[in-house]
């Protein structure tokens, strides 16, 4: 999801831009899952006060992208299997019901400009662009999301952000997963387009099953962090 939330600490830019950096290096795998996020050498690196980098980290705790365990210090917050399912079961509760109600709430003119754009992608040569393809599907469920009129579904979905963000960028690992999200977002805008709530759902949710089913594996191929996986012996 392209749109950032804001951050809950009023930074100046110097260091608002080192957050920026330091979250998009976790989002972009630089730094793993489990990998220490020492307040020292951090600060060190981007020159400025240690007191700044605390800060930083804390809001990227609350992006849930940080796990601070007392005496230890910070440390990338590990994906597990379990996380991933739960993360999953709940975008299919609330973006299959957005989908539903954006059926029926959404405006012409917003749907024309998406349908242009996979129509465009579409008809493109060759057709394997599939940073556009990823980008032109976050923009799908952003205008879901701000069709369905439901603001309780929008602020549900708000913090789960971060989180979809983090394991979209795994999509790349597997261009299949891309290009089937690609038909399967045409699927769910044709529903769209038809004012089919039934249709529109049903199709969201086999989107977002899918899109488990393929995430879990590329999961468990590239050993993601599995420490608070259950039945994982220690």
């Amino acid at each position: 999801m392209s749109e950032m939330r804001k951050t809950n600490i009023m930074f100046p830019k110097d260091v608002q831009h080192v957050y920026e950096e330091i979250r998009a290096e976790i989002l972009s795998g630089v730094y793993k899952p489990g990998q220490p996020l020492p307040e020292i050498p951090l600060a060190t690196k981007h020159g400025i006060k240690r007191t700044r980098i605390r800060q930083i980290i804390q809001e990227l705790e609350r992006d849930a992208l940080v796990d601070r365990i007392p005496t230890k210090g910070a440390f990338v917050k590990s994906i597990t299997p379990k996380d991933l399912q739960e993360l999953f079961e709940m975008r299919e509760a609330l973006e299959g019901m957005a989908a539903r109600l954006a059926a029926r709430k959404r405006q012409e003119e917003g749907l024309a400009r998406i349908i242009g754009l996979f129509e465009e992608c579409k008809n493109r040569s060759g057709s394997t662009d599939l940073e556009n393809k990823v980008k032109i599907g976050e923009q799908l469920h952003q205008f879901i999301l701000a069709s369905c009129g439901n603001d309780r579904i929008v602020s549900t979905m708000e913090p789960l952000k971060m989180q979809i963000m983090r394991i979209w960028k795994t999509g790349f690992d597997i261009p299949d997963r891309v290009n089937k999200a690609f038909k399967e977002h045409i699927e769910i805008l044709t529903a769209l387009e038809e004012k089919n709530g039934e249709m529109a759902e049903r199709r969201m949710k086999e989107h977002l099953s899918n899109a488990f089913k393929d995430y879990i594996k590329i999961m468990v191929l590239n050993e993601w962090s599995f420490e608070e996986a259950p039945g994982k012996e220690k």
